[in-house]
């Protein structure tokens, strides 16, 4: 292994701390392609001591690549499964759920789906088989997104992009609007807000102005995929992009896709009625 490790020996152990059964653990960590570690026993002054499912998972995540984005992708899918399995078991202790979220959080990660962009994203794609007939298209991109999260910046703001996109051009074929001949990102995030009447003169002033902001951070997430995403060439050139910056472009296309879903499916049901 090389460079920084992305979660501390606390994140790790918070984790450790939510385990209830081995077979729960081995169940979620084979899910991400984990294979939990089995430990041998140990002799103290006479007496075999065996080591429990909590010793096991802490040893196995800290064996793994912890400076690998992907990887630590894997381990944060993890730690969200068994927090919910912890949260439903008898008994369970709230305090911590909190210490894990405050030991994540301090490695800059998140847990619940506020702040989760996996969560979001599956959230999207839930969003999209009620909303659209046929949402193969949205979920091919979410697909990759969930596959890719956190192993590269670029790749995350150019998911964001394509995610942008897909759901412009779905939003304008399901509302009959021309999207024109190639058209770029700056004609297709604002075709599509107006398709969906999105900045109505009805609308309260104050709701207006949150319009025009969703409408600017779309754009926004496009011009930062033009310097920084992946699929530009010099990529690997561009600096000052970081972890932090690719999961806040993912946050802000999952923010404006889903305004536009929701009301896509308002317009859809109010043309049934």
């Amino acid at each position: 292994m090389s460079g920084t490790r992305l979660l501390s020996d606390a994140s790790i152990g918070a984790i450790a701390d939510l385990t209830r059964s081995a077979p729960d653990v081995e169940r979620v960590l084979t899910g991400e392609g984990i294979t939990l570690e089995a430990l041998p026993p140990v002799r103290d002054r006479g007496a075999v001591i065996v080591p429990n499912v909590r010793q096991r998972l802490a040893r196995t995540l800290k064996a793994l690549d912890l400076t690998d984005r992907a990887t630590v992708s894997s381990v944060l899918a993890v730690a969200a499964r068994l927090a919910e399995i912890y949260e439903n078991a008898p008994n369970a202790s709230p305090g911590r759920v909190v210490r894990l979220r405050d030991c994540l959080a301090a490695d800059g990660y998140h847990l619940t789906q506020a702040g989760d962009p996996l969560a979001a994203v599956r959230a999207l794609a839930d969003a999209a088989d009620r909303e659209l007939a046929d949402a193969s298209a949205i979920r091919a991109e979410l697909l990759r997104l969930e596959r890719n999260l956190g192993a590269d910046p670029s790749q995350d703001i150019g998911a964001a992009k394509r995610l942008i996109e897909s759901t412009a051009k779905i939003v304008l074929a399901r509302t009959g609007v021309s999207a024109g001949k190639n058209p770029n990102m700056n004609v297709l995030i604002p075709k599509a807000m107006e398709s969906i009447a999105a900045f109505s003169e009805t609308k309260p002033r104050h709701v207006q102005a949150m319009m025009e902001s969703l409408r600017e951070l779309a754009l926004s997430v496009n011009r930062l995929r033009n310097t920084a995403g992946d699929g530009h060439g010099g990529v690997t050139a561009v600096t000052g992009v970081d972890d932090r910056d690719g999961r806040l472009a993912v946050r802000a296309a999952i923010a404006w896709c889903a305004y536009l879903l929701d009301a896509l499916g308002d317009l859809q049901g109010q043309s049934t009625d």
